[in-house]
């Protein structure tokens, strides 16, 4: 190779892994397997042949750590990468990758900037877990078919444009699918469980878009294909500041296999919370490596959701001041979509329960859907997988899914099923929204969207795995009641609390802060009722903003297929109970003018509707005229 540059070169101390400047020296630092040569390939913006290689003696290592200092007075012009063995390789901290096509070889290989120093300017917001509503998209799918009316389609600018809308929808942080660099194929070997539990290989032959992104990557890089004008560092900067200035929280998602080094994921975190601000990190995957972020310094301060922790052996028993910990609640999604489908088995104690759920030390994040699996739509309209454009002859996906198909599987024409699913959704939204834990929103939940059935759409980077911005009535109307539910769940502190309650009045209220009642009052599971509960929350025990105290709420839910009569229990005194929702009208929410005084019938009961939730709230009584 005839070098067309000669910048001065020497061996270096490596400190730190990646690149850092100081003026006009240049320090690269990199990992090189034990035995290997390796080499740093310097090359000019646009060229396919590197100006300058310099390589990286295996004399002047420590360990497998090899570092160069190289002095350039101008680096505009120039990317880098590494070739180590015989194979041309990225910086794995490389904080700008784009890649090109090699045309001797035929190959696509990396190049990376040395140009990505853009830093988001808004401070991350840290709302607390009990005032966040979740919102999950994919940065791609989210803008990406006609209908989201974008500029820029499948960009953070397109996400940037849609920040009025999901300010207005109610939702305060958003999580992102992987939007760092990642392979956008996959052609990897899979097994298929047969029955009695035999693994059989299957070789991929069909190469796939891994369009999710669940996959290692260049962790310290957003993704080039995400950026709408070739700038994906500052574009997602700038994502971030107008997300914060908008009330909203930036949450990424990384994927990291159980091999991962614990300390590249600690520096992927630290990098993108110092440089772009983030407010928090979904973190996919199960290794060690959580053990290395459930207590950095740095990360005390930032949102991190997990499958599980262990605080007892984090915080030994001491509970911190602020939550950082979130747990996704999977387990929520189980049995909230069995009961939401009234089956018999599950015990009302269980329902309630997970929807008290809350702990001093960690917070809990709740979800009827997510990418793995039905979306809401899909679940009241399915009750068995269609991944066949998958390529995978229906093998892929969970097989138990918990969903019911309200009579006719996928699209249907008949009324009586379409409003039957309209209801389970409105039902699905309401009890999500009424849980003491954080809920989160898959994108297009909200407004209808269906993937036809698909619930693994990995590799769908089309209409099935896009948000359908559907302008349909229905649609419309459903997206106007999640607005409303949000804006009930945000009116009523007593909903979602910092500390879990107690059912116990222990402020002498003349009510505990929360009770179960069934048929019978006080009683959480008569045998008389089935598929459903009563929970009173006492509003004494909440506080609003303006210091007053919030309302007493009681909610009735009956998921079984007839109506049923609960229990009403009595309001505090000078008080009476008025309808302010029932699920089973379109027009959920009651306005004032429609609101009317429960009247009981003598064995104070009040009857609920099949497959409904009603609300009462308690209100002073009228004062009769003299």
């Amino acid at each position: 190779m005839v070098e067309k540059t000669a910048f001065r070169a020497y061996a270096a101390s490596p400190e730190k892994q990646g690149v850092h400047e100081n003026k006009r020296e240049h320090l690269f630092s990199v990992t090189v397997p034990e035995g290997q040569e390796a080499s740093l390939l310097l090359y000019r913006r646009g060229e396919s042949e590197p100006c300058q290689e310099i390589r990286l003696d295996e004399k002047d290592r420590i360990g497998n750590c090899s570092a160069v200092c190289v002095e350039m007075d101008d680096k505009t012009d120039f990317e880098y990468c590494y070739r180590i063995g015989n194979r041309i390789t990225a910086d794995p901290y490389a904080r700008s990758v784009h890649f090109v096509n090699n045309s001797a070889t035929g190959k696509e290989e990396p190049r990376c900037s040395l140009n990505a120093n853009f830093t988001a300017q808004t401070s991350p917001l840290e709302i607390p877990y009990e005032d966040t509503v979740f919102y999950k998209l994919h940065v791609r799918g989210f803008t990406m078919d006609k209908s989201a009316g974008v500029k820029h389609p499948g960009t953070f600018e397109g996400v940037k444009e849609k920040i009025p809308y999901l300010k207005k929808l109610g939702v305060n942080a958003l999580i992102l699918m992987p939007c760092y660099e990642f392979r956008d194929f996959s052609a990897e070997e899979r097994c298929y469980e047969l029955d009695g539990g035999i693994l059989v290989k299957e070789p991929d032959k069909n190469i796939r878009k891994n369009y999710w992104g669940y996959d290692s990557g260049l962790y310290f890089a957003p993704k080039e294909k995400y950026a709408a004008f070739g700038n994906p560092n500052r574009e997602f900067a700038e994502l971030v500041d107008a997300l914060h200035e908008a009330g909203l929280e930036c949450i990424p998602e990384f994927f990291f296999r159980p091999e991962a080094d614990s300390r590249l994921v600690a520096d992927v975190l630290r990098h993108w919370r110092i440089r772009f601000h983030v407010d928090g990190f979904h973190l996919v995957g199960t290794g060690n490596w959580i053990h290395a972020l459930e207590t950095d310094p740095l990360l005390t301060r930032t949102k991190l959701l997990y499958t599980d922790f262990d605080t007892s052996s984090i915080y030994g028993g001491n509970a911190p001041g602020r939550r950082n910990l979130g747990v996704m609640n999977c387990y929520y999604q189980h049995m909230m979509r069995k009961f939401l489908k009234g089956d018999l088995d599950v015990n009302p104690e269980e329902i309630a329960f997970l929807q008290r759920r809350n702990e001093k030390d960690y917070a809990f994040i709740n979800y009827f859907a997510d990418q793995d699996g039905f979306t809401m739509a899909d679940m009241v309209s399915y009750e068995e997988k269609h991944n066949d454009a998958n390529g995978e002859m229906s093998r892929d996906g969970s097989n138990d899914n918990n969903t019911w198909n309200c009579g006719e599987e996928g699209p249907t024409r008949k009324t009586t099923i379409r409003n039957l699913r309209a209801q389970l959704v409105r039902n699905a939204f309401l009890l999500l929204a009424t849980a003491q834990a954080s809920p989160m929103i898959y994108a297009g939940d909200e407004c209808e969207n269906s993937q036809q059935g698909n619930n693994n759409a990995w590799c769908q980077d089309n209409k099935t795995g896009w948000v359908n911005w559907k302008k349909t009535r229905s649609a419309e109307a459903l997206t106007d009641y999640v607005k409303a539910v949000l804006d009930f769940r945000k009116k009523h502190p007593v909903l979602h609390q910092r500390t879990p309650l107690r059912m116990t009045d222990y402020r002498g209220c003349g009510l505990p802060d929360l009770s179960y009642h069934s048929y019978a009052a006080w009683v959480n599971g008569s045998t008389v009722t089935k598929a459903g509960l009563g929970v009173l929350y006492c509003g004494e025990y909440a506080q609003r903003e303006d210091g007053s105290k919030d309302d007493t709420l009681y909610f009735v839910y009956n998921m079984y297929w007839q109506e049923q009569s609960f229990a009403l229990p009595t309001p505090p005194e000078g008080y009476s109970w008025r309808l302010v929702a029932d699920t089973s009208l379109q027009k959920v929410f009651i306005t004032e003018s429609g609101k009317k005084e429960m009247s009981a019938s003598d064995d104070r009961l009040v009857s609920v509707s099949p497959r409904s939730i009603k609300i009462l709230q308690a209100v002073p009584k009228k004062r009769e005229q003299t």
